[in-house]
């Protein structure tokens, strides 16, 4: 189920509230660290929220399957719906786990993850 805007929000804050704990507890926890130490931390810090923020939008986006289904990049047979499976794809904010349609064409015996059609200011933005 779709959670609203301000469900989002309070997801992605408490996401953030839980990496600002965990690097003042390093603050904490390490005495008289040096710059590299510092930096280190926040950026493992920030890979791992970028990439949380990234997996719990993409998780909010509807699922929906072609119909009919995509053509198999082999033969340009109609490849067949057969589950949701979970995958991790990696991405500019890190690697995103995520769960997509499944496609599988009966005559190649090859699986398929479709990518989500973007439009084309998504694909200016990409460039």
């Amino acid at each position: 189920m779709k959670r609203t805007r301000a469900e989002l929000a309070a997801a992605l804050l408490a996401e953030a509230k839980e990496a600002i704990d965990q690097l003042l507890d390093w603050h904490e926890e390490t005495a008289e660290p040096s710059l590299t130490q510092i930096e280190d931390m926040v950026l493992k810090l920030r890979k791992q929220v970028g990439e949380r923020m990234a997996e719990m939008v993409i998780e909010e986006q509807e699922a929906v399957r072609p119909v009919p289904g995509p053509a198999c990049p082999e033969c340009g047979q109609e490849m067949r719906y057969k589950d949701m499976k979970r995958t991790t794809i990696g991405t500019r904010s890190g690697e995103v786990r995520l769960e997509r349609a499944y496609y599988y064409c009966e005559r190649c015996r090859g699986g398929l993850f479709p990518p989500r059609p973007t439009t084309e200011s998504e694909d200016a933005a990409l460039e």
